[in-house]
């Protein structure tokens, strides 16, 4: 039966298909979650390359783990979507959409017929708006609202990845208060994104090349595994092979390359542009975190504290696996 207040959160990864099912009210509760292999070559960047097999997946997984819902979100995560922030003068609400597509449109002269765009107002006075706005390929936009046209399943809305986590990050791990900043990063499978929220508000997002494969590939090469295998033995913190910390932190180093100078380049650009006394925490997220010693080697790097996302106000069963649901979590918190 379904549950009017209920609904189902899904982020599909090149890697790993996640899904959680939430309750909505004042105190959002996860009901169930499942997270399932996607089958390789059927995503690619955010973009549904083989509709069939995607759908026998959602649908699948939906029927073995009862995650049936009225209502249900996807997030999207790919290298095509834009981030801005909005810096207006006051306008009234009719005059806001024609105002942001104006000033895409200075900067990026195509946008408006190969992207579809959201905004998001934070703060309004009688003089300014500030905001986001989001621009993702139209492309991608169109593979998703297709693949549920044809499926059975009623697609509600869809989110982009950046959003998804900062509203995760908002309800279960921090609730956001005036002065709070953090360097929010999703490590992913093949690519990673790198997040600004200030006083809960998400003002930045790049995308970048690197993740959870390109440690696994080093670790491929250095014990003469598979893939499968070195993936496995991140998952287990590589208990079972004969590695020690130096030689972890010296993968996490070269597979991680990228995404330390972008992390490098936004607080840096946060400092000198945005807040002066710089981030206060840097917080990881994404399946490439579960990675033995990655809190204390940024740390170490960056001189700020860091942890990997973790909530008090989740079932123990599912702590566990928190860090890798967030964006599915995220997903499923309607924003009115």
């Amino acid at each position: 039966m379904f549950r009017k207040n209920e609904v189902l959160g899904i982020d599909i990864g090149t890697r790993l298909t996640k899904f959680v099912l939430l309750k909505q009210g004042t105190k959002p509760e996860l009901k169930a979650w499942a997270i399932v292999p996607t089958p390789p070559g059927i995503v690619s960047d955010g973009l549904i390359r083989d509709r069939q097999a995607v759908l026998d997946m959602l649908k699948s997984a939906i029927s073995d783990h009862k995650l049936t819902a009225k209502k249900v979100a996807v997030t999207l995560h790919s290298s095509g979507i834009m981030l801005r922030e909005l810096n207006l003068t006051a306008l009234n609400d009719d005059e806001i959409e024609p105002a942001v597509q104006f000033e895409l449109a200075q900067s990026f002269p195509d946008m408006l017929q190969t992207h579809s765009t959201a905004f998001k107002i934070y703060t309004r006075t009688s003089e300014i708006l500030n905001g986001i706005s989001t621009s993702c390929p139209k492309e991608i936009v169109n593979s998703y609202v297709e693949l549920f046209a044809d499926s059975g399943i009623s697609l509600k809305y869809v989110d982009v990845n950046a959003n998804s986590l900062a509203k995760a990050y908002n309800w279960f791990v921090q609730s956001p208060a005036p002065g709070d900043s953090v360097l929010l990063v999703d490590l992913s499978y093949t690519m990673s994104q790198v997040n600004v929220l200030v006083d809960g508000k998400i003002i930045l997002s790049r995308s970048v090349s690197g993740g959870g494969a390109f440690v696994d590939s080093l670790i491929v090469n250095r014990f003469e595994i598979t893939m499968e295998e070195a993936e496995a033995a991140r998952q287990t913190g590589y208990k079972d092979l004969s590695i020690n910390q130096d030689e972890l932190d010296s993968c996490l180093r070269l597979g991680y390359s990228s995404v330390e100078d972008q992390m490098r380049q936004t607080l840096d650009y946060i400092r000198y542009s945005k807040l002066q006394d710089g981030i206060q925490k840097i917080c990881f997220t994404g399946g490439g975190s579960n990675f033995p010693g990655l809190e204390t080697y940024f740390s170490g790097m960056f001189r700020t504290p860091v942890t990997v996302a973790q909530s008090d106000s989740i079932p123990l069963e599912v702590s566990d696996k928190f860090f890798i649901l967030m964006p599915a979590i995220g997903a499923a918190l309607r924003e009115d």
